[in-house]
């Protein structure tokens, strides 16, 4: 379980995340949802690491404050950044093997893993040679996601995995988080598009300007004429 109690990050006299208190039940998929500047990216930011907030994060009842990010990584959560944050000048295969670097299990479970992931997104298995800057949109994402569960993550945090899609390849990427989801993998999900994340997720919270407005059930949000007005244009 992931528990996330008064967070708060401030960039200067900017206060962008304003004590925030939510929990993600192990195994489920809990989106954040919000207009641009609400918060979100910093939140995952500073439940993974890359940002040294106040409150307290902990994972699996683990205090992860003051943790280094790759520290994080090793005791089971991964980030998928907005943006993708791809190595564009690797290879394909040499951006999984990264995602692997923390992991002290062995080759061999490293490379049956890296596997599973290549039967589960052959367009990547194609493509093991080529640089990842390359790629489409839609395979850099799969990328992205593919090298975050090759540290075989409990916990994995993704930050607008549908940004600059195409309607079709989003349909797959979120076709792969459901999978990932049902493998046991818990989701934390940052979306703009709160249709199509509320439709994913099991619970979900409303951020407004650093501040937790509305939590609960993903189906309770969608019916909520507050949020359809405000969020999913009806």
């Amino acid at each position: 379980m992931l528990l996330v109690e008064n967070l708060t990050v401030s960039y200067g006299d900017i206060h962008a995340v304003k004590g925030i208190s939510f929990e993600v039940q192990a195994g489920e998929i809990f989106t954040l949802i919000g207009a641009n500047g609400a918060g979100k990216t910093s939140t995952l930011r500073a439940i993974s690491g890359l940002l040294r907030p106040g409150g307290t994060v902990r994972l699996d009842g683990r205090d992860l404050r003051g943790l280094a990010a790759e520290r994080i990584v090793a005791l089971g959560m991964a980030h998928v950044p907005e943006g993708r944050g791809i190595f564009g000048n690797l290879t394909v295969q040499e951006n999984l093997t990264l995602g692997a670097w923390t992991r002290r299990d062995g080759k061999a479970a490293i490379a049956a893993d890296l596997d599973r992931l290549l039967t589960a997104l052959p367009r990547l298995r194609e493509r093991l040679a080529q640089t990842a800057g390359t790629l489409s949109g839609g395979e850099q994402q799969m990328l992205a996601v593919a090298r975050a569960l090759m540290s075989r993550p409990t916990t994995l945090l993704l930050d607008e995995p549908s940004m600059g899609l195409a309607p079709k390849l989003v349909h797959e990427i979120y076709q792969v988080i459901r999978e990932i989801n049902q493998t046991g993998v818990t989701v934390l999900l940052v979306e703009q598009n709160a249709n199509l994340a509320l439709r994913l997720a099991h619970r979900a919270a409303v951020l407004e300007t650093g501040t937790i407005r509305i939590t609960g059930p993903s189906a309770d949000l969608l019916a909520d004429p507050r949020i359809r007005e405000a969020y999913l244009g009806a």
